[in-house]
């Protein structure tokens, strides 16, 4: 009796086991399927494309670069005797400002001396000049060199030597005085008063402080929606690019409005990509200054787009195309791919753009064209 309650037992368990087994396997069966079982079709979910005006907008990431940066080099050798106050990093200064003096005794006695040598090139080419004067008047002398002409043409030739001598003298003297070549900013000060320099000792790093340039390198598809938003030829200026608007934000939030400096006409050799570098006025006046060599975000305005498509991301497929639902039958269609981000995608249709369709939300890679379906609005 006892082994007929336990058979019993046994045979009551293994149903009830069957039972969740079956109601688990009914429970995974994906929602596709079971539409299909009740309709006959499959049922797609679907969201309602409108088309409309919208501005759009392509994000990329870009390098803040120093627009000729460049060391201050010595020219002449020297003792400094005066470093001025505005070398101090991070100081703006304009062109022609003073920032290193150099002692410059050795260099006033050069000129000294050069300008001497050039007055008597040009006392001993007058001297000469008036011996063939009287040379000619005479009639004895009928040779070139009884006329002297050798003589004038060495005493013209020690004069012009002389006339260089004393420009490369003045230049010596002049360069004991260092002065900003452009509107700079002050990035490193590496000289003090009392110290002795050599010809090509570096004694400052600057930048130029009216611009800051900014590299953008960007794929074929970035390309390809730049395009898209606004009027980009392949001209290699600023003038063969029309944009609406391009804003640079700093990593601490900060917004610039930049403009295109060039279209680089090569690519890079490692990335294979084409770059744009682009310019921002003024960035170290500010408070807080657009600095260099750091990552900010770029981002580019197009003009105002007709019929523009904004869709979950989900809808694209994985060649870039989507779904829609004309006449109860699936259809590929190819787009214009504007703008996408994580959660959404704005794009055009490339024929009869300006149609509503009910576009498929969550595409398969195994729709067929023409494919009978039902619909379930999100």
């Amino acid at each position: 009796m006892a082994q007929l309650k336990q058979r019993i037992g046994g045979i009551a368990v293994a149903m009830l086991l069957a039972s969740m087994v079956l109601w688990l396997i009914d429970e995974q069966q994906p929602a596709p399927i079971v539409e299909e079982l009740k309709t006959g079709g499959l049922s797609v979910t679907v969201v309602e494309a409108i088309p409309a005006n919208a501005q759009i907008k392509v994000n990329a990431t870009g390098i803040t670069m120093a627009r000729w940066p460049a060391a201050i080099t010595a020219s002449v050798h020297g003792r400094v005797i005066e470093v001025a106050n505005n070398t101090t990093p991070g100081n703006l200064v304009k062109k022609g400002e003073m920032l290193v003096s150099l002692q410059d005794t050795f260099y006033q006695a050069e000129l000294g001396a050069a300008l001497a040598r050039a007055s008597e090139a040009e006392l001993n080419l007058a001297e000469t000049l008036n011996r063939q004067h009287v040379a000619r008047n005479s009639d004895n002398a009928k040779s070139a060199f009884g006329l002297l002409e050798p003589h004038v043409k060495a005493a013209k030739a020690n004069r012009e030597a002389a006339k260089t001598a004393l420009a490369s003298a003045e230049q010596q003297l002049a360069d004991t005085q260092i002065k900003v070549p452009f509107d700079a900013v002050v990035i490193a000060d590496l000289i003090h008063p009392g110290q002795w320099v050599n010809a090509g000792d570096e004694l400052l790093h600057i930048a130029a402080s009216d611009f800051l340039d900014i590299k953008v390198q960007l794929p074929d598809v970035s390309w390809q929606r730049l395009q898209a938003i606004q009027s980009i030829s392949n001209d290699t200026t600023p003038k063969g690019i029309t944009l609406k608007g391009i804003t640079i934000v700093s990593p601490n939030g900060q917004q610039w409005s930049a403009t295109i400096r060039y279209l680089s006409p090569v690519m890079d050799a490692i990335t294979r990509q084409r770059s744009l570098m682009l310019q921002v006025a003024n960035p170290f006046k500010p408070a807080i200054p657009l600095l260099a060599d750091q990552h900010v975000t770029v981002v580019f305005e197009g003009e105002m787009q007709q019929f523009v498509v904004t869709a979950p991301a989900s809808v694209l497929t994985e060649d870039g195309k989507v779904w829609s639902v004309v006449d109860k039958s699936l259809q590929l269609e190819t787009i214009v791919l504007l703008d996408e981000q994580p959660e959404s995608v704005s794009f055009r249709y490339q024929d009869k753009p300006e149609q509503k369709r009910l576009l498929v939300r969550f595409p398969l890679s195994s729709f067929l064209e023409g494919q009978s379906v039902g619909t379930i609005s999100f």
